[in-house]
């Protein structure tokens, strides 16, 4: 059985990586990351969601359609902050929170790439890893930025 892969290359440099992330950094809207109603819940359900279907997916095609859409829902969490952030007072607090929360997601968005280089190398034990450790940022999150 041959597997054809098609690999898509973008030609992004970090100075146009940096830039689109500071402009989509400039309007942060804090809301409840647990409500699906919400812009952040309804990525996060859809990163969510699309995890969970990879347990259903039989080929590498599906397996990585579906990393690419929790990639794009992670990078569109990204513009929103949970909504326990309007409680933080101190600026000097919510800076600090916002920061961490922007790397947490930062590490998310790693791991689901890292996820798709597994399909793509056919490396189950690998992406079944990965996943692991994709539950524990989850969790860590949870813990620190819901209500």
């Amino acid at each position: 059985m041959e597997v054809v892969l098609h690999v898509m290359k973008f030609n992004f440099s970090i100075k146009t990586l940096a830039l689109v992330s500071v402009m989509g950094f400039g309007i942060l809207a804090p809301v409840h990351a647990d409500d699906d109603e919400t812009p952040l819940g309804e990525e996060m359900s859809t990163l969510s969601s699309s995890l969970k279907k990879l347990r259903k997916a039989e080929t590498t095609e599906d397996k990585v359609a579906l990393v690419h859409a929790a990639q794009t829902a992670a990078l569109n969490s990204l513009k929103y902050l949970p909504m326990i952030f309007k409680d933080i007072k101190d600026e000097k607090a919510k800076a600090k929170a916002t920061a961490d929360y922007k790397m947490m997601s930062g590490q998310v968005y790693v791991k689901l790439c890292e996820l798709e280089m597994a399909y793509l190398a056919e490396d189950e034990d690998k992406a079944d890893e990965i996943k692991g450790q994709l539950k524990d940022l989850k969790k860590e999150g949870h813990e620190k930025y819901t209500e």
